[in-house]
């Protein structure tokens, strides 16, 4: 199953379900689409595709609600054995979701796969057709170094259905880290993730990403995550140290681009949660 969290949109939403359906195994594929409030006409367009497929869950709220919300009521929503979220600005590559699932069906003890892909700035453009700026490939998976530089697997892994059975939903008082936390609360649970070295999407990088908009709070609600499961991980009082005396260093940073903003409150708070970590904090 597929999660389309649809909001404002409607530029990209007839490029995404395209991309969606003409995906390898798009006879096996269920597309839940999640409305959540949006103001521009995206509805029309979802309705047209529902009446030429018969994949398509259409869910609307009237009231806008988080991207997370979003994601967990499509999931509940879902009959899928596997999740994905597929971002409305994101292009796959056609073999894409059949190569994540052959990855997951092949090793059941794989809870996630990700994978490296291309980066473009130019809107609208498929995976077959498009303007590279950058090609990022991922780093392996290493569940100490997740709490030191923050998950990184792309943005659109895949990820077993069962595993909210056991481990829960993602967490909806988080703006655009929501979906970081759940990652982390798999780690440290010892689920595995597997890196796939293929480049089997397509990322639009844009200055308008909930990331690129929030990216005070994105750096605030990784903080937060990190205090959260920290404790959870560290096989040696080695690894503490060094995850401390790292994320003593972005909340120095954070605190001080704060300061600048004049976000008084919020500097201050991530200038006491630094010097929490080091001391020597306090002299800076």
């Amino acid at each position: 199953s597929a999660i389309v969290s649809v909001y404002n949109c409607e530029r990209f939403i007839r490029g995404c379900l395209e991309d969606l359906e003409q995906q390898t195994i798009a006879d096996k594929l269920e597309i839940v689409v999640v409305n959540r409030g949006s103001q521009q006409n995206e509805e029309p367009i979802i309705k047209e595709f529902q009446a030429k497929y018969d994949n398509i869950v259409y869910i609307k709220t009237e009231e806008r609600e988080t991207i997370y919300k979003a994601w967990n009521r499509g999931i509940k929503a879902s009959s899928g054995k596997y999740i994905t979220n597929a971002n409305t600005d994101d292009r796959h590559r056609k073999d894409a979701i059949e190569i994540m699932v052959n990855e997951l069906e092949k090793d059941k003890d794989i809870s996630l796969v990700y994978y490296d892909f291309i980066v473009t700035d130019t809107e609208n453009e498929t995976f077959e057709k498009c303007t590279p700026v950058d090609y990022l490939n991922i780093p392996e998976f290493n569940r100490c170094q997740l709490l030191i530089t923050g998950p990184c697997f792309g943005h659109q892994p895949m990820w077993r259905r069962n595993l909210h059975e056991k481990f829960g939903y993602l967490d909806e008082t988080f703006e655009v880290a929501g979906d970081t936390e759940f990652w982390v609360r798999l780690a440290v649970s010892e689920c595995n993730f597997k890196h796939i070295k293929e480049y089997l999407s397509l990322y639009l990088r844009s200055p308008n990403s909930l990331e690129r908009r929030n990216s005070t709070t994105e750096i605030s609600e990784f903080i937060a995550i990190i205090e959260r499961y920290m404790l959870k991980v560290g096989h040696s009082n080695k690894n503490l140290k060094g995850i401390k005396r790292i994320q003593s260093k972005e909340l120095f940073d954070l605190s001080y681009s704060c300061f600048q903003k004049m976000q008084l409150c919020s500097a201050r708070k991530a200038l006491f949660r630094s010097i929490k970590y080091n001391w020597l904090n306090f002299k800076s």
